[in-house]
């Protein structure tokens, strides 16, 4: 008998061990991985819209920087007194676009809002393919388009960018 108590005393003991280590190997990795958040959030680019307040006009450019699209904004303040800006696209022979861009504004020290900018185009662009929004001769975004030539996006200035999003 007093074997099995030395036997069973000894087994806790290393089953305490074993806890021990396995506790101390998640803190380490939980440690890592925190690290690993931090260093690639700090590499990961943010949106940057800039001050779009004076923007006049978008145009959609195409991989070789072609303007496939363009449209002049209008602007409107609304009852809170943010700015929202949205422009028709046309195509280069001047036909109308199914779709916008469009930016919203928030008021001067509306610190709970941030500058957003949305595209909205449903089958006036060629497929599965990237392209970009220039405002006022200034690249702010890159998007891809679906199967079908569409693509809705709608980014916030500060987040993470989606993916194929470029800002």
């Amino acid at each position: 008998m007093a074997d099995d108590e030395l036997h069973s005393n000894g087994s806790s003991a290393d089953e305490w061990r074993l806890l021990l280590t396995l506790l101390a190997m998640c803190a380490i990795m939980m440690a890592a991985g925190g690290m690993f958040l931090k260093v690639t959030a700090a590499s990961t680019p943010t949106i940057r819209l800039g001050d779009m307040s004076q923007a006049a006009m978008v145009e959609i450019h195409d991989a070789s920087g072609a303007t496939v699209l363009s449209g002049e904004f209008r602007s409107r303040v609304d009852g809170l007194g943010n700015t929202e800006k949205d422009a028709a696209l046309i195509d280069r022979r001047g036909r109308r676009v199914v779709g916008e861009v469009e930016v919203e504004i928030p008021a001067a020290g509306r610190s709970d809002r941030r500058p957003e900018l949305e595209v909205d185009i449903i089958g006036g662009l060629p497929p599965n393919q990237t392209f970009s929004v220039v405002i006022d001769d200034r690249a702010v975004a890159t998007f891809r388009t679906d199967d079908r030539g569409s693509v809705d996006m709608e980014v916030v200035e500060g987040e993470i960018p989606p993916p194929p999003f470029v800002g």
